[in-house]
Formats: C-alpha cells, sequence, structure tokens
C-alpha cells in the first residue's frame, strides 16, 4: 500500500510489485522495479528515502529515517534481505545487505559490497565497496570472490538463504497465525479467547496486528509490520512508548507477561517475548531479547544485541554484544537523544491519527 504523509505522498516508477501487506510511506522516491515482499516497509514521515532502479526489499524488511536530519540513499540494484534494515545512510550501487542484517545511521555503504547475514554496520561507518562484511560491528573479512556477490542477490531475491554463510534464525516472516485467531476482530486487532486489545489515544498502524490481551496507553505508538501477540498472557504498552516496524512481540501463558513503562522506545525489527521493560528505556533495532529480561528505568539494549533470558539490564546502563553483557553508562547526551527521540514518535503516532480521522 502507498500512504500518504502529511503533505507527501510516494512516487514510485512502474513498473513496481508490492506485496498487499507491504508498505511505502511518504517523501519516498524509487525507481522502476521495486519490490517489496510481506511486510516490507519503506517509511520516509520525516526526510526523505530515495531508491534507485531494479531494488529488492525481502520480507520484513525495513527503510527509514532519522526524522528531519537524516535521509536514506540507496543506489540501483539494490538487495536486501528478510528482516534486514536500511537507516537512515546511503548505499552505493549493488549492495547486498543480506538476512537479519542492518545498516545504522550516517554509515556509507559503496557499490558492491556484501553486508553478511546478522551483520550490523555501526552509524557514521564507511565500508568500502568489493569486500564481505561479517559481525556486529560489521568488519571487513574478504574481498567477493568471482560471482559470490550475485548468487548472493539471486538467492536473496529468491526468498533464500545467501550460500556460504551460516543459517540466521529468522522469526516468522508472514504471520499467518496472528492474523486469524480463534475468535477474529476487525484488523489491526485481534481477540483471542476472549481477549481483545483496549487502546487509549494511541496509533496503531494497518499493517500492524495486535492480538489478545493488548494495552496501549496514550500516544503510545506500534507501527508498520508490527505483531504484538499476548496468547493467553499479557502484553501491555505504556504512554508515549512506541514499537517501531517489524518488531515481533510474542508471548504466552508460559513465557509470562510483557509489561513495557512509559517513554520507551523498541527500535526496528526487535524480537521479543516476555519481561520488564522500565521508563524511559531503550531497546536497539535488530535486538533479540530472551525471556523473562528485566530492563531498568533509563537501560539500553544497543542495535543488535542478543539478550540471554533472565538478564536484568541495570538502570541508566548499556548492554551489548552477543551474548550481551553490561557494556558503559549512558551518557547524559545520549539520554537527551533518547529523550528526542521518544517526542518525534510522539509527533507521529499523533500526526498518523489525524491523517486517518
Amino acid at each position: 500500500m502507498l500512504i500518504a504523509y502529511r503533505e507527501f505522498t510516494p512516487v514510485l516508477a512502474a513498473p513496481f510489485d508490492l506485496a498487499p501487506t507491504a508498505a511505502v510511506i511518504g517523501r519516498t522516491k524509487a525507481g522502476s522495479r521495486l519490490t517489496l515482499r510481506a511486510y516490507a516497509t519503506v517509511r520516509a514521515d520525516g526526510e526523505s528515502i530515495r531508491i534507485g532502479a531494479n531494488a529488492c526489499f525481502g520480507a520484513r524488511a525495513t527503510v527509514h529515517i532519522a526524522d528531519s536530519e537524516l535521509g536514506a540513499v540507496v543506489g540501483d540494484d539494490l538487495t536486501v534481505g528478510r528482516y534486514g534494515i536500511v537507516h537512515a545512510c546511503t548505499v552505493g550501487d549493488g549492495v547486498v545487505v543480506a538476512d537479519a542484517a542492518a545498516v545504522m545511521d550516517a554509515a556509507v555503504i559503496g557499490p558492491h559490497a556484501l553486508i553478511a547475514p546478522a551483520a550490523i554496520v555501526p552509524p557514521r561507518k564507511a565500508l568500502t565497496g568489493g569486500f564481505v562484511y561479517e559481525g556486529n560491528p560489521a568488519k571487513a573479512t574478504r574481498p567477493i570472490a568471482g560471482d559470490e556477490l550475485a548468487a548472493a542477490a539471486a538467492a536473496l531475491r529468491r526468498g533464500e538463504p545467501v550460500p556460504g554463510f551460516a543459517l540466521v534464525a529468522l522469526p516468522p516472516l508472514d504471520a499467518a497465525s496472528s492474523l486469524v485467531p480463534p475468535d477474529r476482530g476487525a484488523g489491526p486487532l485481534y481477540s483471542r479467547a476472549g481477549r481483545a486489545p483496549r487502546i487509549g489515544r494511541a496509533y496503531v498502524a494497518p499493517t500492524s496486528a495486535l492480538v489478545g490481551d493488548v494495552t496501549l496507553a496514550d500516544d503510545a505508538g506500534v507501527y508498520f509490520g508490527c505483531v504484538l501477540d499476548a496468547g493467553d498472557a499479557r502484553i501491555v504498552l505504556g504512554a508515549c512508548s512506541n514499537i517501531q516496524d517489524n518488531s515481533l512481540l510474542l508471548t504466552d501463558s508460559v513465557r509470562g507477561d510483557l509489561v513495557i513503562g512509559e517513554r520507551v522506545t523498541f527500535g526496528h525489527n526487535v524480537r521479543m517475548s516476555s519481561g520488564e521493560i522500565g521508563d524511559d528505556a531503550l531497546v536497539g533495532m535488530m535486538a533479540i531479547v530472551g525471556e523473562h529480561v528485566v530492563v531498568e528505568r533509563g537501560g539500553c539494549i544497543a542495535a543488535g544485541a542478543w539478550v540471554e533470558p533472565g538478564t536484568v539490564v541495570r538502570a541508566g546502563w548499556i548492554w551489548a554484544g552477543r551474548p550481551a553483557r553490561a557494556f558503559r553508562e549512558v551518557k547524559p547526551k545520549e539520554r537527551e537523544i533518547f529523550a528526542r527521540g521518544v517526542d518525534v514518535y510522539v509527533g507521529y503516532g499523533r500526526a498518523y491519527l489525524a491523517a486517518a480521522g
């Protein structure tokens, strides 16, 4: 679907192929032969997104900007795998971003680079084209060999893993089980076993799904492609908190409730089940958070971190790595940035609600 944001409507050159659950929003301009698979989201609700010709984004891939500060510019023949992220960065022609890999704010990727499965390119990094980049943070491991790049792009465009790399565990990509619960509601809100979502003055994107006992307080927001499925437990999202595109929060009575406080940010493509997230906390994009994790007030899980079950992230600390460990305290400037991000998302939600009438 094509969705206007404020006065901006996406402009896509024909032909293009968008899955029914894919979304292109706002100040997006794309060349011909754009392909978006199921729930892929291109969201330009601040700065602009410019996409070259013949780009392909796999299921639940996300492209976004950094509000009014940084847009995203990508060249021709870009291939992004399933659950991949391109965020407020510049990407050259012919680049491959593999499954569950992410390119972060102000990074610059040279042409014909291969970002390996689950690799994370940190903010402001400049990567030379023609190399394979692996790990978190992503580092050059070797030059691309022969037709390796073409083979990687072809596999991802078929919805298959990149040959020659370890398989990456991917979340459910079609959300079919969540969208057909035992007793249906009116999407994106669905009841389960007599339990229905309850939302205040909050924004729920049309391609997202809230299933069962899910409560959203005022000024909360759940963005495109997200699934919050409480099963037979409950999920609570506090005031002014946001769950960004293609994050999957899935729990049940065995794993337990997920309670998220106020002014909390979940980045894009986060995976989590049960636990407790304190006020003013942040969970970075592409993080995988195990069961029964507690993030204390103002704590932060870094982008791409893998947090083991039962972990307690201390108040005011950043946990990073795979597996995640205490890294350092959150700096005052970072706290300001986190708070500003919350305000930005409250503004987004109000603007989307106003447009919906």
